[in-house]
């Protein structure tokens, strides 16, 4: 292809994604993005979250808002879409190609659509491929181009200076201007994530090459912000020169800022200084940034190759009795899944946010929310054939020791996946049934103990899916189902 024919397909995809951007500051369509944001349920998570000497700072508040406007996205508003489903034999159907798109689907800029088939009672599905984020609205479902749309869109709606960025390697997301830290935040809707740009590049391994960012005001090359290794990245920009991209963003730009006032284009230009500035800063990897892509069919990632190769070093947690706990002699220990938190009952209700935060041990687990049937859980890491997970508690460091144990021990299965539950101390080792409650465990004369978790086998590409920690309804905000309650004291 001729270096001139790929300038024009460039330019004209710059052009039509700039385009993509002004819809979103249509005033009507923002009213009704925002009608569909719980704000005031939003606004007060967020409050409950910011730190306590922070709370009246409104700046600290947008920017708590917007992690939990990210959350509800992903896991209360918005579906992921991997293939139509048979509603008679609640099976996936098979994709059959493409299909024409109608008068309607053409409308709402649905120039693909894909065909489904059920191999087993031949019913029939289509999946138009909408850009009109006001479709979006209502059908609430799709990939990542339909996510990174619809959720600009609310970014937009609630008042923040949003972008749309358009990765070439093919994936696209948001970025949203904190005006606390003076910088702009990458935020991934399909993955829930909040600033954390490495995502890519570390996590799914993908070799990008442009990443740009639209917006009402501008036209941005922005890829910069998303790799470690500028020099590599020059090496696979071959499409168009450097010196014509800049020329073409920055014509855009000008136009994009035609009509605003003086004030405002200088305000704009501060943030592109700092913005240029920030791009030579060398990049350290982030807690979050090793992860590989959570959303789509694990078939799907592996063959795109975004599963991700690395697996985090878990730090182990060891519990030890407070002064509180010491007095009772009693320590006791509730996890919840929708919740995603600890509380320990006998220090106060005291809260430990995020399983990883108070186990023992922990290999290929992670939490998994079905925002469909509305249902949260500790997994198996997607592709993986067993995982493990543990709680310890420990008195080495005081003169008394474990005389008793009360556990429940949350599993559920399917298929054939299989959960195995052990307790044991210095000289104790005892097998639980999955699903025991308050279920008493003689651990008389040890100095430590811990619960332990194995799940493994299960069935098909889903295996992984098939063995389920503390599964409950998201809904269900004050049981927390494990438990580990330990009594103690000296055995003289």
């Amino acid at each position: 292809m001729s270096h001139s024919h790929l300038q024009i397909q460039f330019l004209q995809r710059l052009t039509i994604n700039s385009r993509r951007a002004l819809k979103y500051e249509n005033t009507e369509l923002q009213s009704k993005a925002k009608a569909c944001v719980p704000l005031s349920d939003l606004l007060a998570r967020a409050q409950q979250n910011c730190p306590s000497n922070s709370k009246s700072d409104s700046k600290v508040l947008r920017d708590a808002l917007l992690i939990e406007l990210l959350t509800w996205f992903k896991e209360s508003f918005f579906t992921w879409f991997d293939a139509a489903h048979c509603s008679t034999c609640n099976k996936p159907m098979q994709s059959v190609g493409s299909g024409v798109p109608s008068a309607d689907d053409l409308r709402y800029g649905a120039h693909r659509v894909e065909n489904f088939k059920c191999n087993l009672c031949s019913a029939t599905d289509r999946f138009p491929r909408y850009n009109d984020p006001e479709k979006l609205l209502q059908t609430r479902r799709g990939r990542c181009g339909e996510w990174a749309n619809c959720f600009t869109l609310i970014c937009r709606a609630l008042k923040y200076d949003a972008r749309y960025v358009l990765d070439w390697t093919d994936h696209v997301w948001t970025e949203v201007y904190s005006e606390r830290l003076k910088r702009w935040l990458h935020c991934d809707s399909c993955e829930a994530a909040c600033d954390k740009p490495l995502l890519y590049d570390v996590g799914w391994r993908k070799k990008l090459t442009y990443v740009i960012a639209f917006s009402k005001d501008e036209v941005q090359d922005v890829t910069w912000r998303y790799t470690r290794n500028h020099a590599e990245v020059i090496k696979r920009r071959n499409l168009v020169s450097e010196n014509w991209l800049l020329q073409q963003t920055n014509r855009l730009s000008r136009q994009l800022q035609s009509s605003v006032s003086d004030s405002q284009r200088e305000l704009l230009t501060l943030r592109l200084v700092g913005e240029l500035a920030e791009f030579l800063l060398p990049r350290e990897v982030k807690e979050g940034e090793e992860q590989g892509r959570t959303s789509g069919a694990v078939s799907w990632r592996q063959t795109r190759g975004e599963m991700g190769m690395f697996q985090q070093e878990h730090k182990p947690v060891i519990w030890t009795p407070s002064e509180a706990e010491m007095t009772n002699g009693e320590f006791c220990l509730e996890y919840s899944a929708s919740l995603d938190k600890y509380v320990r009952r006998s220090d106060g209700d005291s809260v430990t946010d995020k399983w990883s935060n108070g186990a023992y041990h922990a290999k290929s687990v992670f939490r998994k929310t079905e925002s469909d049937w509305k249902i949260a859980y500790l997994a198996r890491a997607e592709g993986s054939s067993e995982a493990c997970l543990s709680w310890k508690f420990d008195l080495s460091s005081t003169n008394l020791v474990i005389l008793q144990a009360t556990v429940s021990c949350p599993g559920t299965t399917y298929e054939d996946g299989e959960i195995c539950w052990k307790i044991y101390g210095s000289d104790h080792c005892q097998l639980l049934e999955n699903g025991c409650v308050d279920y008493e465990v003689d651990l008389s004369g040890s100095k430590w103990c811990v619960l332990s978790v194995e799940m493994s086998r299960g069935r098909g590409a889903n295996a992984w899916q098939h063995t389920q920690i503390a599964r409950q309804s998201t809904n269900e905000l004050n049981h927390f189902p494990l438990s580990l309650r330990i009594f103690f004291g000296s055995l003289d």
